[in-house]
C-alpha cells in the first residue's frame, strides 16, 4: 500500500481551507434562508425537547430520524447561522483533507485538481449550507480513510465511530480494517472493535429522544407514505447509485474517465484491492444495500455523495493518467490534454450548478424568506392551540419557532398527511407555499381549501400566503374535499 513521495512542507492544505472556506461563505451569501434546513431545525427541537424533557415527538407518526452526533452536537448552538459557520469550517477542511488523500494515494496533481474541482460542486456548496448529516458523514469517512493510509488505525476507528452516530449504515466500513495484512494487523483488528461503541451509544439517544431504543425506525414508513418517491428494492440500489445518480446525472461526459482511471489503478497494483480508498466508499454502499434489505428507502442523490466525490477522484485521476501516456515525456502535450479533457469536468459542474440553483437553491430560498416573514404572525397574532398546515418542509422550523406546538406538535397539521385523513379539521392558519408541496395531489386540495372562500389573507408575497381562517355563521368544521382532478 505504497503512496507516492510527498514534500515534507506543503502549503496546498493551507490554500485550500481558506478557498473553501471563503466559497462557503459566497455561497450563503447568495441564499441566506438557506440555513434554515429542515434537518438542522429538527435537530435543535430534539435537543431542547431533551433539556425540557419534553416527550411530545415520542408519539408522531413522522419526524427527522434523529443523528445523535448532530442534535447533541449543534443542537446545543439554537442557530442555524451559527451551526452554519461551524460546518464551514469542517467544509473547508474536507478540502484540505482531500487534497491530502488524493496527495496520498494518486500523487499531488490530482489531489489539488480534486480539492479544486470540489469547490465547482453544487452539492458540497450545498450541503455545507444546510448543515446537512451527509456533508459530515462524508468528512468523518474521508478522515477514516486519510488516518488508514497513514496507519493511524485507531483514529480511523475513532471516525467510523463519529459517522455511525450520524448514520449506522457506514458500520460495514470497519471491515476495510480486517483486510490489513501486514505487520499492523493486530492493531487494525483492534481498531475495528471501536465503532462498536456506537450501536449502544444510538440506542440511549433514541431512548432519550423518542422514548424507545428502535423509536425512528416507523418514521421511514411515515415518510414514504407522504411523498411520492418510490422505495428502492435491494437490487435496485446499486443501479441508482452506480448509474443513475454517477452516469446519467452528475458526469454526464466525463464518467468513462472514471471507470477507466479506476481499471488503471487498480490494474499498476492489485493490492490496491484492499487500499481504504477502494475499499471504505464500496462498503458504504454495502451499507445502503443492508439498509434496503431491512427498510426499504426512498433514495436521494445527497445520501451518496459520498461516492460521488470518491469517483470524482477516480474521473481526475483517469483524465490525468491518460493525458500522460498519450503524451509520452512532452510535458506541455500533457498539460494542454489534460486542460482539454478536464474542460468537460467543469462543464459537467456548471450544468449541474445552473440547473440545482434554478430549480432548488432558488425557490427555496424564496420559499423560506416567507415563512420567516410569517413566523412573527404566527407567534403574536395566533391564538394559543390554533392549528396551521404547512408544508412538511416547515413542520420544524414550525416547531421551533411555536413553543405550544412544539408542546403539542399535533397543532401543526402537515399538509401531506391532512390530505388522507378521514374528516379532517378545517385548520385555523394555512401557510400556503404551493411549490413546496411534495405531492401534485396535496397541493390539488390545499388550492381548493384556499379557495372556498372563507380565509383571510394576512401576508401575500407572489404565489405564497399566509391564511387566516374566518369562518362564515353556521359553517362547517370539517373539510368536503371535491374528487380529485
Amino acid at each position: 500500500m505504497s503512496a507516492p513521495s510527498t514534500p515534507t512542507r506543503d502549503l496546498w492544505p493551507k490554500v485550500f481551507f481558506g478557498l473553501h472556506a471563503l466559497h462557503s461563505v459566497w455561497y450563503a451569501g447568495l441564499y441566506p434562508h438557506g440555513v434554515f434546513d429542515p434537518d438542522l431545525l429538527a435537530y435543535f427541537v430534539y435537543f431542547r425537547n431533551w433539556i425540557t424533557q419534553t416527550a411530545s415527538l415520542h408519539d408522531i407518526d413522522y419526524f427527522t430520524v434523529p443523528k445523535p452526533l448532530l442534535v447533541f452536537g449543534l443542537g446545543p448552538l439554537a442557530d442555524a447561522s451559527l451551526a452554519f459557520t461551524l460546518t464551514a469550517v469542517a467544509s473547508a477542511f474536507l478540502g484540505s483533507l482531500l487534497y491530502l488523500i488524493g496527495r496520498e494515494t494518486f500523487g499531488r496533481t490530482v489531489g489539488v485538481l480534486l480539492s479544486s474541482a470540489l469547490l465547482l460542486d453544487i452539492e458540497r456548496a450545498t450541503l455545507t449550507l444546510r448543515s446537512s448529516a451527509d456533508l459530515y458523514l462524508a468528512i468523518l469517512l474521508f478522515a477514516c480513510i486519510y488516518a488508514s493510509i497513514k496507519r493511524s488505525y485507531f483514529l480511523s476507528g475513532i471516525s467510523l465511530t463519529l459517522a455511525a452516530l450520524v448514520k449506522p449504515i457506514v458500520l460495514p466500513c470497519t471491515l476495510h480494517l480486517m483486510a490489513v495484512d501486514d505487520a499492523d494487523r493486530r492493531r487494525a483488528w483492534l481498531a475495528a472493535l471501536i465503532p462498536l461503541v456506537a450501536l449502544p451509544l444510538i440506542g440511549l439517544s433514541n431512548y432519550a429522544l423518542l422514548g424507545s431504543p428502535l423509536g425512528p425506525s416507523k418514521f421511514f414508513s411515515g415518510f414514504d407514505a407522504v411523498s411520492e418517491g418510490t422505495p428502492l428494492p435491494t437490487t435496485e440500489v446499486i443501479r441508482f447509485v452506480l448509474w443513475v445518480q454517477l452516469v446519467k446525472s452528475t458526469f454526464v461526459t466525463t464518467a468513462p474517465f472514471g471507470i477507466l482511471g479506476l481499471i488503471l489503478w487498480l490494474t499498476q497494483d492489485k493490492r490496491r484491492l484492499g487500499h481504504p480508498f477502494f475499499l471504505v466508499p464500496l462498503l458504504f454502499l454495502g451499507g445502503y444495500v443492508a439498509m434496503s434489505v431491512v427498510t426499504p428507502f426512498v433514495p436521494f442523490f445527497r445520501f451518496f455523495w459520498t461516492i460521488q466525490v470518491w469517483f470524482l477522484a477516480f474521473i481526475i485521476y483517469g483524465i490525468v493518467e491518460v493525458a500522460r501516456r498519450l503524451a509520452g515525456e512532452r510535458r506541455l502535450v500533457a498539460v494542454g490534454l489534460a486542460a482539454g479533457l478536464l474542460f468537460f469536468l467543469v462543464d459537467d459542474h456548471l450544468v449541474r450548478q445552473l440547473r440545482y440553483r434554478h430549480h432548488f437553491a432558488g425557490p427555496f430560498q424564496q420559499a423560506m424568506s416567507f415563512v420567516s416573514a410569517s413566523s412573527p404572525t404566527l407567534t403574536y397574532e395566533r391564538g394559543h392551540g390554533e392549528t396551521v398546515l404547512t408544508p412538511l418542509a416547515f413542520l420544524p422550523y414550525l416547531l421551533w419557532q411555536l413553543d405550544d406546538a412544539r408542546q403539542e406538535p399535533s397543532i401543526l397539521l402537515t399538509a401531506e398527511q391532512w390530505v388522507t385523513a378521514n374528516d379532517a379539521p378545517t385548520p385555523d392558519w394555512v401557510l400556503y407555499i404551493p411549490e413546496s408541496y411534495l405531492t401534485r395531489e396535496t397541493r390539488h386540495y390545499v388550492e381548493q381549501l384556499v379557495q372556498r372562500g372563507d380565509y383571510e389573507p394576512r401576508i401575500v408575497d407572489g404565489a405564497s400566503a399566509l391564511l387566516e381562517h374566518v369562518p362564515s355563521p353556521g359553517g362547517d368544521s370539517l373539510v368536503r374535499r371535491p374528487p380529485p382532478r
